[in-house]
C-alpha cells in the first residue's frame, strides 16, 4: 500500500512563557501497512490505551473503504493519528442521524510532549476544515464523557455537544458535532436534528 495523498494544514500558534512560537504546517498522509509497527506502539502507550483500549489496527482495517486513516506530521515528525469515516456505513451507528455524506472522526496524539500545547484543537480544526471543504455537511466526534481534555480541545475546534452520554459498541461516549453551514465558531445542531441520547 502506498502512502496516498498528503495534505498541508495549519498548526497552532502559541507564544507564552512555556511554549515557543511554532511554524504553522501539518502534513497529513494516508496510513499504510508500513506504519503498523509505529501505530501498534502508539496504541500501547498508557495515555492512548486509557481511552482506546488494547485493540490493535490491522492491515484489513487500513484497507477498509469506509474509513480514511491518516498519520499527522509536524516539522517532519509523525506524532498523531486521525481517521474519518462514513457514519452511515454501520447500521445503527450513533451518528446515523446525521445527513448523508457526513463524516465521523477519531484522533489521538501519541507523542506525550506534543500534548497540552494546542495541537489537539489545531489538528482537528485543520482536518475538519478539509472535510467540510470536500462537501461533508456535518462532522461528528465522540470522546469518552470522562475525557475532559479532549472535549475542551474539540470545543476549540468548533464542535459542540449534541447528545449523550450513551453506550455504543465502541464504548461510552458523548456526541459532538460541527456543521458546515454555520461556519467556524458554531458546531451546534438544529433542534430538529439534535439527538439528545440518554
Amino acid at each position: 500500500m502506498d502512502d496516498g495523498p498528503t495534505i498541508q494544514s495549519n498548526g497552532p500558534k502559541r507564544n507564552d512563557t512555556n511554549v515557543k512560537a511554532m511554524p504553522t504546517s501539518y502534513k497529513f498522509r494516508r496510513a499504510g501497512d508500513q506504519d503498523l509497527p509505529m501505530l501498534h506502539h502508539w496504541q500501547s502507550l498508557a495515555h492512548v490505551a486509557k481511552w482506546y483500549g488494547d485493540e490493535r489496527l490491522t492491515v484489513e482495517e487500513l484497507c477498509d473503504p469506509r474509513i480514511a486513516m491518516w498519520i499527522a506530521e509536524y516539522r517532519g515528525r509523525p506524532f498523531a493519528f486521525v481517521q474519518d469515516y462514513d457514519v452511515h456505513a454501520w447500521p445503527g451507528h450513533h451518528f446515523g442521524f446525521l445527513p448523508a455524506h457526513s463524516r465521523g472522526l477519531d484522533m489521538f496524539i501519541a507523542e506525550v510532549e506534543m500534548i497540552g500545547i494546542g495541537h489537539g484543537s489545531a489538528l482537528l480544526e485543520s482536518h475538519a476544515s478539509t472535510l467540510i471543504s470536500e462537501g461533508a455537511p456535518v462532522l461528528g466526534i465522540d470522546p469518552h464523557p470522562d475525557n475532559g481534555a479532549a472535549i475542551r480541545a474539540y470545543e476549540k475546534a468548533h464542535f459542540k455537544l449534541a447528545g449523550g452520554p450513551m453506550e455504543t459498541p465502541w464504548g461510552r461516549v458523548v456526541l459532538m458535532t460541527r456543521e458546515a453551514i454555520h461556519g467556524p465558531g458554531d458546531g451546534s445542531m438544529d433542534e430538529s436534528t439534535r439527538q439528545d441520547h440518554k
